[in-house]
């Protein structure tokens, strides 16, 4: 005897719908409740994201147990800051450059303001402040040409051809020709430091414009840009305005680019829906989600960084999708029913558990990034995820309370010609229609087309690359960009890498074989070709020993005995010297090696790496144990992160998305079958960036496991409509047709939402937020298609709802709720 009692999942379906449908009567008749609430949220989240920070450094990707993070901390501790600004700069007019006479005067005078008007400055390093070693009699003399200035422009050449000699000022301060020199401004703070020691003011508050490096970068520029240095021409990168950039960034852009969203999304609400109220209910919840969301990182005690630069765009983009499956059912029940009341309730009991699920389907999409082992993009998923479930309240009783407002019943009867406009139109119908019928001849060709496309797209992904290069990050006509690229190619060196040498005990670094450990590496490193320039101690001795043999280059080589090193240093501390001790340890225990490198992606500084551990291995070092550090260290750390985030978060996301499904159709197959049109979009977007040549990068790692959890929401609200009405009529073909008129308007209008707001970031002064929003809304597209074809071509072939035969009609027990049968 069959049972006509319902299974354990469909009375919790069931429940859970008729949940939604009260929330949606509640939300009606308690609507300055809920508008009050909304209020005192948004009063509450302003007062805790004013507190928000800023922070674009290097420490946001890692953990502080990280052991490359922790060995480059150690470093800091030793030999203090690495940040620096470089000035590039040339003479254009002057016969002889930046050896000019008049030119020279001038940047004496601009490395003074320099010194004394930038705060945070430790040392400025010029042509003007270089020491400059003389060998005198019984000794050595040190000396900087500001202190010595010729007097004839034939005493200065004279000078220059000193320079010129000194491998040490070569590449540095001055290029090979002469026709450039540089002026490199080090920093005696970090970006990383407590916000006591980084405040200008310390009664200034943490306003950006208070905190280094933003005052620091500002005053360079304006001193650069004074009348007294016209005719000489800046170019000016570096960690500073690198970091002063991306902070402006944050800073300013997020709240332009979502402004730009938000009036994208407010023209398509009214050109699709031409109410007020469907305009400023999805905008109101959208602006509220992101202010939650910069409220709860702030109470999280976490600080904004390039990760949060484009969440607002994706967050609004995003919040606005339940919105519009909200409004266009409303408006097709309020047009059938004429009860507003009525059409609230029975709205929610039908997009209620969809909207839900893929609220969670999204943030665990988002969730899945969490796990990963960079900070930075583990708060990123745990916020936009936060951002996300905000939205999805925020839709069922914020929205719901604006929806409210209106007369509950309207003043005549609505015609024929309404109804069918507020599914949509009669075009949209046709073409909906047309899609069904379409899909219905087709089922076979489509399955064997998107077959094709998935070879062709995984293809793709076994070119895709795993690489970064922080300048990609900026537009090819950002000032910085063009400034660092000209450094780069007339200098080199922006990027650094730290060879640290440990000699065992105090004093050890004036051992001659730790020394000649170093020489060693640093003869090595040179003949490198990522190397543009490098500096050590061994430097500083090789040029005392030449200056004590009357500058004879024969004698450019290390002393050979520790007392004589020992003299020597003794000697260069008495004469003024201080330039040398940068390079050791304060116990002269440690000495670094830095390592000057030519842009490049960071897989060509894995390789260095690489080839030096298989230098060392066939040569072990004699004195020393060696550690690699730096920025440059960091950088091919975080290139292992990626590949491994990627994948991790990708399997993440499919098992839990998966799960969902299935649990929420109570069929692997039916959950299975709905995976593989989210997988399409997946696997087409990484094939397209491989065969474009887009490498995958720290910008993004998380685009596989996000663009999943988004593209799954379509797929979810068109399933369960189609699993809702076959067991309505029993049939998968008119299953198809009258879920596609149902829902298929809310998937275009959702599609074309995400898809506009997801372009926005094509304004951002970003080039990888650009790349990002184009290959996001890519993957929109394609879910869309995918959602169309490819997922009615899966049901109408292994039906897995079940057999086709007679449908259950209109089901009871739901208190309230009347189901219309689909137009």
């Amino acid at each position: 005897m069959q049972s006509t009692g319902r299974s354990p999942r469909r009375e919790f379906l069931s429940r859970l719908n008729a949940g939604f449908a009260r929330l949606g009567g509640w939300s009606y008749d308690h609507r300055f409740v809920v508008l009050a609430i909304a209020v005192a949220l948004a009063v509450g989240s302003l007062a805790l994201a004013s507190r928000a920070r800023i922070d674009n450094s290097y420490e946001a990707y890692f953990d502080a147990a990280d052991p490359s993070f922790v060995a480059y901390e150690t470093y800091r501790e030793d030999f203090g800051s690495d940040e620096v600004s470089y000035i590039l700069y040339s003479a254009p007019g002057a016969t002889h450059g930046p050896w000019d006479l008049g030119v020279m005067r001038r940047v004496v005078e601009l490395t003074r303001a320099l010194e004394d008007e930038v705060p945070f400055v430790y040392e400025v390093q010029s042509l003007a402040s270089a020491e400059l070693m003389i060998g005198a009699e019984g000794g050595i003399e040190i000396v900087a040409l500001r202190d010595r200035m010729p007097e004839t422009q034939e005493e200065l050449l004279e000078v220059r051809e000193r320079y010129l000699a000194k491998p040490g000022f070569v590449g540095g301060v001055l290029s090979a020709d002469a026709r450039h020199a540089a002026i490199i401004v080090e920093m005696d703070r970090s970006s990383t430091d407590p916000i006591d020691e980084i405040r200008l003011d310390p009664e200034g508050g943490n306003a950006l414009d208070n905190l280094y490096p933003q005052p620091t970068d500002s005053a360079i520029e304006e001193i650069l840009a004074r009348p007294e240095y016209a005719g000489i021409v800046f170019h000016h990168s570096g960690d500073v305005p690198m970091n002063a950039a991306y902070n402006r960034i944050i800073g300013g852009e997020s709240g332009l680019l979502q402004a730009i969203t938000s009036g994208v999304i407010a023209t398509l609400l009214l050109l699709f829906f031409r109410s007020f109220v469907g305009v400023i209910g999805p905008l109101a919840v959208v602006q509220l989600s992101v202010l939650m969301v910069v409220a709860f990182v702030t109470a999280m005690g976490w600080k904004l960084g390039m990760s949060f630069t484009s969440a607002p765009t994706l967050l609004t983009a995003i919040g606005v999708a339940h919105s519009v499956h909200i409004l266009s059912e409303f408006r097709a029940r309020f047009a059938e029913l004429a009860d507003r009341r009525e059409a609230l309730v029975q709205t929610l009991y039908l997009v209620g558990a969809p909207c839900l699920l893929t609220s969670l389907t999204t943030a665990a999409g988002f969730l899945s990034m969490s796990f990963v082992p960079i900070p930075a993009l583990a708060q990123m998923a745990v916020f936009n995820a936060f951002g996300v479930m905000a939205a999805f309240v925020l839709s069922f009783t914020l929205l719901m309370a604006f929806l409210s407002f209106g007369r509950r019943t309207p003043r005549r009867a609505l015609s024929a010609a309404h109804v069918q406009t507020a599914k949509g139109g009669v075009r949209l119908q046709r073409a909906l229609s047309g899609i069904a019928g379409f899909v219905i001849r087709a089922r076979v060709g489509l399955l064997v087309a998107f077959a094709l496309v998935f070879l062709v797209s995984g293809s793709g992904i076994l070119r895709l690359v795993v690489d970064s290069n922080w300048l990609e990050d900026f537009k090819r006509d950002m000032p910085l960009r063009v400034h660092t690229e000209k450094i780069d190619a007339v200098m080199g060196g922006l990027t650094n890498l730290i060879l640290l040498f440990d000699g065992g005990e105090p004093e050890s670094a004036k051992d001659p074989a730790v020394l000649r450990d170093i020489d060693r590496v640093q003869q090595w490193a040179n003949a490198q070709g990522l190397v543009r320039k490098s500096y050590s101690l061994v430097d500083v001795l090789k040029d005392l020993n030449q200056s004590f043999h009357a500058e004879d280059p024969a004698w450019y080589r290390l002393p050979e005995s520790r007392d004589l090193v020992a003299q020597y240093l003794l000697l260069y501390e008495s004469a003024g010297g201080s330039e040398g001790y940068d390079y050791v340890s304060s116990d002269f225990r440690r000495g670094a090696l830095e390592l000057r490198l030519r842009l490049a992606p960071t897989s060509e500084t894995a390789a260095l790496t690489r080839d030096l551990a298989a230098e060392l291995e066939a040569r072990p070092l004699e004195a020393t144990t060696l550690r690699v550090t730096g920025i440059g260290a960091l950088w091919v750390k975080l290139l292992d992160y990626i590949v491994w985030s990627q994948v991790q978060g990708f399997v993440i996301a499919f098992t839990a998305i998966a799960a969902m499904m299935c649990l929420l159709f109570a069929s692997w197959k039916t959950g299975l079958i709905a995976m593989v049109p989210n997988l399409s979009p997946v696997i087409l977007t990484l094939g397209v960036m491989g065969w474009s040549g887009i490498e995958l990068d720290y910008s993004k790692v998380s685009i596989a496991a996000v663009a999943m959890g988004i593209a799954v929401d379509d797929t979810i609200h068109l399933v369960a409509r189609f699993r809702h009405e076959f067991r309505r009529c029993g049939s998968y073909e008119e299953a198809l047709r009258a879920s596609l008129l149902d829902v298929g308007r809310a998937l275009w209008i959702t599609s074309v939402a995400l898809v506009l707001g997801f372009l926005v970031l094509v304004f951002s002064s970003l080039a990888s937020q650009v790349t990002h929003g184009i290959l996001l809304a890519t993957t929109i597209v394609a879910a869309l298609v995918a959602d169309f074809l490819l997922m009615p071509a899966l049901v109408l072939s292994f039906h897995p709802f079940g057999p086709e035969g007679r449908g259950q009609g209109q089901r009871s027990g739901e208190p309230g709720v009347k189901l219309p049968r689909a137009a």
